[in-house]
C-alpha cells in the first residue's frame, strides 16, 4: 500500500542519522561508523564479538536533476531537487525505525542482535552474510532445486550411559 505521505518527510535526514547512531551506542554496539563510497552508504558497528555492516542506497539525483538560478527550467528543478529531499528524509527515518525495531526485538529477547542483523553480519573475509548468500538463494530459485549450503559438522558428543530410575 503506497501513500503520498509517510511519516518522516519532515525530520532532517542528519537527525535520522544521528539516531541510528545513538540508537546502536544505547544498545551496547561500538565502533559504529557511517561510510559513504559512489551512491552507497554503509553503517558498520561492532555488537557483542560480532561485526556487522548494513550498506544501503539512499535516494540519489540521477544526473538529470539540476537546480538553475536562471533558467526556464528552474522551478522544474527546484521541485526536483525538494522531492529529492523529502525522499531522502523519508528514506533515513524508515531505516531508523527499522534499526530501532530490530535493536528492540534484540533488547527485549524476542530476537538475537544476530538473528535481527543476520544479513549484515560481516564473515571472514570482509563479506557479509546477504552477499555469500544471494547467488545461491538465486541459483535455487531459478534452478528450482534446493541449494547445497556446505555446514560443517558438530562434533560428536558421547552420550553418557542411562542411568536406571528409581523406584
Amino acid at each position: 500500500m503506497t501513500s503520498p505521505y509517510l511519516r518522516g518527510g519532515s525530520i532532517s535526514s542528519r537527525a535520522s542519522r544521528e539516531h541510528i547512531e545513538r540508537a546502536l551506542t544505547d544498545y551496547g554496539a561500538t565502533d559504529v561508523l557511517f561510510s559513504h563510497q559512489g551512491t552507497r552508504t554503509a553503517i558498520a558497528f561492532r555488537g557483542g564479538a560480532r561485526q556487522f555492516r548494513i550498506v544501503v542506497s539512499p535516494p540519489r539525483p540521477d544526473g538529470t536533476l539540476k537546480v538553475w538560478a536562471d533558467s526556464a527550467e528552474g522551478p522544474i528543478s527546484e521541485a526536483r531537487a525538494k522531492d529529492l529531499e523529502r525522499a531522502t528524509r523519508r528514506f533515513w527515518y524508515a531505516l531508523a525505525l527499522a534499526i530501532d525495531a530490530k535493536l528492540g526485538a534484540a533488547a527485549a529477547g524476542v530476537a538475537t542482535l544476530e538473528s535481527e542483523f543476520l544479513a549484515h553480519l560481516v564473515l571472514p573475509g570482509n563479506r557479509t552474510v546477504l552477499v555469500e548468500l544471494e547467488p545461491i538463494i538465486e541459483s535455487a530459485y531459478h534452478s528450482g532445486r534446493n541449494p547445497h549450503i556446505e555446514v560443517p559438522a558438530l562434533p560428536t558428543v558421547d552420550p553418557q550411559p542411562a542411568r536406571p530410575l528409581k523406584p
